[in-house]
């Protein structure tokens, strides 16, 4: 019996021109539904978004001295912008390698917020190397 030839390697070239090439990311199931989603970790634009809604709404600069009084009172007033604005950023389509979203989308995905959106938004923060609990703090790390 003859043994299976190998897969050839990828041309490197090639392989790092492809869309997501320079992004940690993974497919996830869409809930109730057979699509799927590109979850990819935040680029550096991203986290500015992030930050910059995420002080919006806390009404203050956020430090690491203030992360966690700051993220209690958004967390009281029940305010999804900052987690929004991240997600929409790093939703993307399988087919198409576009992003599911538009930053214009913002209020209308933090107004429908969810489980499922907060599952999507810890798998991109972990792909970025933060796990903990203080994402302020974690990501000016990264």
């Amino acid at each position: 019996m003859a043994g299976r030839k190998k897969p050839t390697a990828p041309d490197a070239r090639q392989a790092l021109l492809q869309p997501l090439a320079g992004y940690r990311h993974k497919t996830m199931d869409v809930p109730t539904s057979s699509a799927q989603v590109i979850v990819r970790e935040p680029s550096g634009d991203d986290w500015l978004m992030w930050q910059a809604r995420l002080q919006a709404v806390a009404g203050e600069e956020v430090s690491e001295e203030n992360a966690e009084a700051v993220a209690e009172r958004i967390e009281c007033h029940d305010d999804h912008t900052p987690e929004a604005a991240m997600l929409v950023r790093v939703l993307i389509d399988p087919k198409t390698y576009d992003r599911l979203f538009s930053d214009d989308d913002v209020d209308l995905v933090a107004a429908n917020w969810g489980p499922v959106y907060g599952r999507y938004l810890n798998a991109a923060f972990e792909l970025a190397g933060i796990t903990g609990a203080a994402p302020v703090a974690d990501a000016k790390k990264n």
